[in-house]
């Protein structure tokens, strides 16, 4: 079979040498014979395999001998190259996904059917190790004259670093939202390797390890603690370790490590770079806190370790270094996008210990203003007992003695001035803990100090558990947002928020309403959750739902004044529901999108129960929570609805590009021999008829020609394979060539084409592409 008119002349690039290598290559030593005895169905099928810019191979029945077009070398890495496996069965080519293979191969060769895989993993050989890849491709019959399927079209795209990201940014995304469980360093790690256990494909296995310092030096640490790990543990053995893991101790003591050297390093050599480990019996700790960063480490069976190091600052100058060792997936690559994941992995832990140092740090300074709050209640409360009654014994005599003798002047004169010292002992008193005995006092000043220290120890407990309470709303609105965020769809997002709600408040129903917009107020519950022990269940949950309000309750003017500063918030003491079937207090919130009421959030608790200001703020703050949950979900929908068409468009513009260069391909070929043959005639004694035919004919073949070299431009266009020459040509002559082929086209409408330029003022020659400036001259008289 001679080349295609594409291939004719110089091969200039690597594509085009291998291109020619298929087409010269001797196919009649294998089992498909001479590839002129081919089908035609195969020959065709074998130039788009190619020429698409795509990953391509063509697998021909029945050794299932591949052909792989140049785009699929970078899929190859260092394992061959495509020029390396011309001509070879499958089995030879992959032979590690070869039983796979040929079983979706025989099952498109009796079907006759196309099959497409979304996402398949192939477990493949790439620079002499296993290693996983995925791929979006398409298995599709080649059907040759006689009905029978004679080959495999095979069209596929590598999506392994797609597909690692989005795996890698689920993990992530998990350790956001399990922030708020950690209550302790310990917790923190716990909750960690937790998390990595549930999501292992990257990081099958890992360990934590706390070291303690005195200062940011770190050279004098002891021991390293393991805290924390994602082996199993037995209460017999203790825990399970595998045996190629180095030596794993619960307590290391780094003193012994200390200057022990580590000079084993063993290189591995991928396709893209060269990875130095290194081996060691032991986990390499103590370096790790020499040098920081990390090190890689190579385990007994092959398989790869990361000893990653993150530091906190504790009180009193001590500082925590935590070392994560991660286990690394043998089937990927350790590069610098697995070293990435890594080390965000690391800084996640870092925030969860930063989170749990905050929140133990709180607890102890909450521990210690509790302490000294009651050490001092017990000593003003010890004072007051010891001294109230021999203070009483002592004045109440003398008032008797004043008012049982009034005529006694010098006498009550004394004892007034008696009274005044002994009060100046409690004066003494009330002036602080360190000088109430050696100064005078008064007994009601220090009776208004035990009163005011009293007032101020209730109102640091309520300054307390208002800052608990504020604590808690955090805590609910971060779970609000949280559930928000876990992809749920809008009513199981809906159902959970109402479920945390009434956990978290001291109600006995809670329900979202739905508003209906089209006007017949045909309100719909989307969400409801209530306490089936104590109280009425709703009825009428997807029906038509009404209030059903008939106020009972006393003036409302003092609070509807409070909540006039609160749009959208309404509040019923004592109101009938028609839905219970009784009377409820009742308080509801407006959920509104874009200034548009969406619906409301009602709970109720029993007649007459208050509602304070803090849970009405708190309800409206959950409205708005809503409704940003409400917007996320519409805008989720939204694009995947838009993903779907990009898609769409995409495919179908592939597919225009695909059926223009199939078309031009196939018509160029009987257009050459056409217009091949037309030329033949110039050189044969003809009469003037016969001439004029035959250049009728030559124009109409000169003007399909053109069409199908457009349209072939066009398609390699949108595939990005138009190349330009540079080379030195005559821009006259050019001119002159493009003004003759339009002259008897232009005869014909009496119009006279001339080139009018100023010779002098042009250059003769320039370098460029001739071909390409002749086609826009082409262009532009073809227009005109």
């Amino acid at each position: 079979m001679s080349l295609p008119l594409d291939y004719s002349g110089n091969i200039e690039n690597e594509a085009q040498a291998y291109i020619k290598m298929v087409y010269n290559y001797d196919w009649s030593s294998t089992a498909l014979g001479p590839i002129d005895s081919w089908d035609p169905a195969l020959k065709n099928a074998l130039n788009m395999c190619l020429h698409t810019v795509f990953p391509s191979y063509l697998c021909i029945y029945p050794d299932w001998i591949s052909v792989y077009n140049p785009a699929w070398n970078p899929i190859f890495k260092s394992k061959h190259s495509y020029q390396q496996e011309l001509g070879k069965p499958i089995r030879e080519t992959w032979p590690e996904v070869c039983d796979v293979l040929n079983s979706q191969f025989e099952s498109v060769r009796i079907s006759g059917k196309g099959i497409f895989f979304d996402e398949f993993c192939y477990a493949v050989e790439r620079d002499g190790y296993a290693e996983d890849a995925f791929f979006h491709h398409t298995f599709s019959p080649v059907i040759q004259s006689d009905g029978s399927v004679c080959a495999i079209f095979a069209l596929g795209r590598e999506i392994t670093q797609k597909v690692l990201n989005a795996r890698r940014l689920k993990l992530l995304g998990e350790f956001g939202r399990q922030i708020s469980e950690v209550t302790s360093l310990e917790s923190a790690c716990q909750i960690i390797t937790k998390v990595l256990s549930d999501n292992n494909a990257d990081i099958p296995y890992a360990l934590i390890y706390f070291v303690d310092h005195k200062s940011e030096s770190g050279t004098d640490c002891s021991i390293a603690r393991l805290i924390a790990t994602t082996f199993d543990y037995d209460d017999k053995t203790g825990w399970k370790f595998p045996d190629y893991l180095p030596e794993t101790l619960e307590i290391i003591d780094l003193a012994k490590d200390a200057n022990k050297i580590y000079d084993t390093y063993v290189e591995l050599k991928r396709h893209d770079a060269t990875y130095s480990f290194l081996k060691c019996d032991s986990w390499p700790i103590s370096l790790l806190l020499k040098e920081g960063g990390h090190i890689k480490v190579l385990l007994k069976d092959g398989s790869q370790a990361v000893l990653l190091l993150t530091k906190i600052s504790l009180c009193e100058g001590q500082v925590l270094s935590a070392i994560l060792i991660c286990g690394i997936n043998q089937r990927c690559a350790l590069d610098e996008q697995y070293m990435e994941f890594l080390k965000l992995t690391l800084s996640h832990m870092n925030t969860f210990l930063l989170h749990a140092k905050t929140i133990e740090e709180e607890k102890m300074r909450s521990k210690v203003l509790a302490d000294l709050n009651r050490q001092k209640v017990l000593f003003f409360q010890g004072i007051s007992h010891e001294l109230k009654t021999p203070l009483t014994l002592m004045l109440s005599p003398l008032d008797d003695i004043i008012t049982i003798c009034p005529k006694e002047t010098s006498m009550i004169s004394h004892l007034q001035l008696i009274r005044p010292s002994e009060d100046n002992i409690v004066e003494g008193l009330d002036r602080g803990a360190d000088d109430y005995l050696i100064k005078p006092f008064f007994a009601q000043e220090l009776i208004d100090r035990i009163r005011a220290n009293i007032e101020l120890s209730i109102f640091r407990r309520k300054i307390s558990f208002q800052q608990s309470k504020q604590e808690e709303t955090k805590q609910l609105l971060l779970s609000i947002s949280n559930k928000i965020l876990s992809g749920l769809n809008l009513n199981e997002t809906l159902l959970n928020i109402v479920k945390e709600i009434h956990h978290r408040l001291p109600i006995e129903r809670i329900f979202i309403i739905k508003n209906d917009q089209s006007g017949f107020k045909n309100n719909k519950i989307v969400a409801l959750y209530e306490d089936q022990k104590n109280i009425t269940s709703m009825t009428n949950q997807s029906i038509k739902f009404t209030d059903g309000i008939k106020d009972k309750s006393q003036s409302l003017t003092n609070l509807q004044k409070s909540l006039d500063n609160i749009p959208g918030i309404d509040v019923f003491l004592d109101v009938y529901c028609e839905n219970v079937c009784k009377n409820v207090s009742l308080l509801s919130a407006e959920i509104k999108l874009d200034n548009i009421c969406w619906g409301w959030i009602k709970v109720h608790r029993s007649p007459n129960s208050a509602w304070p200001d803090s849970e009405i703020e708190l309800l409206q703050q959950i409205s708005n929570q809503i409704s940003l949950g409400i917007t996320h979900a519409y805008m989720l929908e939204e694009n995947a609805a838009n993903e779907i068409k990009i898609k769409t468009a995409e495919a179908a513009s592939m597919a225009k590009s695909q059926i223009l260069a199939n078309v031009s391909h196939e018509l160029r070929t009987p257009l050459g021999a056409i217009i091949g043959m037309l030329s033949s005639f110039e050189s044969t004694n003809l009469t003037t008829d016969q001439k004029e035919m035959i250049d009728v004919l030559a124009c109409a073949s000169d003007i399909v020609l053109s069409i199908v070299n457009d349209i072939l431009d066009v398609a390699k266009l949108e595939a990005q394979k138009i190349t330009l020459m540079n080379k030195t040509f005559d821009l006259l002559e050019l001119f002159e060539s493009t003004i003759e082929s339009f002259g008897k086209k232009a005869g014909t409408k009496r119009i006279e084409l001339i080139v009018n330029c100023e010779i002098d003022m042009l250059p003769r020659y320039i370098k460029s592409d001739p071909e390409r400036l002749k086609q826009v001259l082409s262009n532009l008289l073809s227009n005109s």
